[in-house]
């Protein structure tokens, strides 16, 4: 059944003809009283409402989700977040797939129309210097959650989290496990999740008293194939890495796949950490040790924001910038450093 139910719907599940159903809805009496009650049951059971009744109840508030696409764990897993918590505090959830808006953009750009009784936006992994012009001139709340670069602290709303700690962890971790040519691969130059856990590694390394060494730093973007590009590089270096910290899980699978192209074992003699624990972590082969930055619940706090903003007729809710704890979930893929030595031959 739709997830709005028609009286087509209610008709069939009673096994009776529309007309019939129609007639149990407004009392009629030339139906039989089991009929009438097995279509008034299905009624009250799936919520059924008129068009009329419809056009009467109040409109429920819809948020609008903007998205570059769900073709990651990490925007399925915020985007699960979102529709779970708007449908449980009776708000609509409308998404839209909206490339970052290009210099010289307007407001008269095409699709970027709010939906009737939107109540706010939630941009997922956008700036607001993304978004395209109509949507921020629209007067509606807007929270960005894990935003692509530096917020307007009095303007906007973000939710994310404690990236420079997660990354520090992260390394803290190879550094536990005695490795010291760490290397790094993050996202995109201008990324500020990037910029910030790129922080948190430096800063273990130098706590360590690890100099830091830029020819085992990379940049990319947040890909499986950027990940594994960059991990090539940093492999075929003479002093190659014993480890790498890498920004998120995609970026982490791309390594594991060239370390298996490169006939090494993953941790034997390469250790990988990702960022993000999405699900495709525990899946991968070995299972990945990664930085869990709780997806779900950031989306979740993203309605929570824009629900409360929209109910006091503020552009902000009470808390309008919030980080959320990461933690390290140590599986497979990291271990002890090997010596490059190789043992003496047997005589």
């Amino acid at each position: 059944m739709a997830a709005r139910p028609t009286l087509a719907d209610i008709a069939a599940q009673a096994g009776v003809s529309v007309a019939t159903a129609s007639k149990a809805l407004n009392g009629r009496s030339d139906i039989s009283a089991e009929t009438r009650d097995r279509v008034l049951k299905i009624i009250s059971d799936t919520g059924y409402q008129s068009p009329a009744e419809r056009r009467e109840s109040p409109q429920r508030p819809v948020i609008l989700a903007l998205l570059a696409g769900i073709d990651t764990m990490y925007s399925a897993s915020v985007l699960h977040g979102i529709v779970d918590a708007a449908a449980a505090q009776g708000a609509e959830t409308v998404l839209r797939f909206t490339a970052p808006s290009s210099p010289g953009s307007s407001a008269a750009d095409s699709g970027d129309e709010l939906p009737e009784g939107c109540a706010g936006i939630i941009a997922v992994t956008f700036g607001t210097r993304g978004l395209r012009s109509r949507y921020l001139e629209a007067g509606v709340p807007i929270a960005v959650v894990d935003p692509s670069e530096a917020q307007h602290p009095a303007k906007w709303m973000n939710v994310g989290a404690t990236n420079w700690t997660g990354a520090r962890s992260a390394t803290e971790h190879l550094l536990g496990l005695g490795h010291r040519r760490i290397g790094w691969i993050g996202g995109p130059v201008h990324s500020e999740p990037s910029i910030e856990r790129l922080h948190g590694y430096r800063a273990a390394l130098q706590s360590a008293g690890v100099p830091l060494d830029p020819a085992i730093e990379r940049v990319t973007d947040f890909t499986v194939a950027g990940g594994e590009t960059a991990a090539r590089e940093l492999l075929a270096l003479d002093d190659r890495p014993t480890a790498i910290v890498a920004a998120n899980d995609e970026l982490a699978i791309g390594v594991l796949d060239a370390a298996r192209d490169l006939a090494l074992h993953i941790p034997r003699d390469l250790s990988v950490t990702g960022f993000d624990d999405t699900p495709q972590a525990s899946w991968s082969t070995p299972k990945l040790t990664s930085v869990r930055q709780p997806l779900v619940d950031m989306g979740r706090m993203a309605v929570t924001m824009i629900l409360e903003a929209h109910a006091n007729g503020t552009a902000r809710s009470s808390s309008p910038h919030l980080q959320l704890a990461t933690s390290l979930k140590v599986r497979e893929s990291t271990a002890p450093p090997l010596s490059r030595e190789a043992p003496a031959a047997a005589e």
